[in-house]
């Protein structure tokens, strides 16, 4: 009977023990588990710079001229120069745009650069005197850029006289467009 007794013990225990293990486990829960999610909204405005063109930031960093980005890059794009009739004499207009073209070119961006300065004329006239006034023109341009520091042997002059007429027209307005000295960067 003791044999029976302490079968009967072990069975108990084995089944205690077997009941024990097959009981469920808690599952923690996610506030248990987890630190509690603060959210925070902060509202941040921020001002875009537009991205400006390289050679109107070397104008800008030049301290030189004192305008808008947008009147620089204007300036800078302005690459041709009219003038009256039978003269060599610039603007107030073509000054300005000058000085910036100045700042570029003696800027780092545009130290490097060489230019070429074209000088044209309307057809009237001969073939020799229209030569040398496209030339006085193209030189009136480069003698203003080198008083602004740019180094006289970057720059180039030619004249093509009335052989590259910008209007073919034989008319007042023609002869008015014909009249110029072109900036060509290169």
């Amino acid at each position: 009977m003791q044999i029976a007794n302490v079968v009967k013990a072990a069975f108990l225990a084995v089944a205690a023990i077997w009941l024990a293990g097959c009981a469920s486990k808690k599952e923690p829960t996610t506030a248990e588990t987890q630190p509690p999610v603060v959210t925070i909204e902060e509202e941040v405005l921020v001002e875009v710079q537009p991205v400006l063109d390289p050679a109107v930031q070397a104008v800008i960093d030049s301290g030189k001229i004192d305008e808008s980005p947008e009147e620089i890059q204007a300036l800078l794009e302005k690459n041709t120069y009219f003038f009256p009739f039978d003269s060599s004499k610039l603007d107030d207009e073509a000054y300005k745009a000058l000085d910036v073209h100045a700042a570029y070119l003696t800027s780092d961006l545009g130290y490097m650069k060489n230019i070429v300065i074209q000088g044209h004329t309307d057809e009237r006239g001969t073939r020799t005197y229209n030569l040398a006034l496209g030339e006085r023109r193209a030189n009136a341009v480069k003698d203003y850029l080198v008083a602004k520091g740019v180094a006289a042997n970057r720059v180039e002059v030619i004249s093509f006289g009335f052989e590259k007429p910008l209007d073919p027209e034989h008319n007042d307005t023609a002869w008015a467009l014909n009249r110029r000295a072109v900036i060509v960067v290169e």
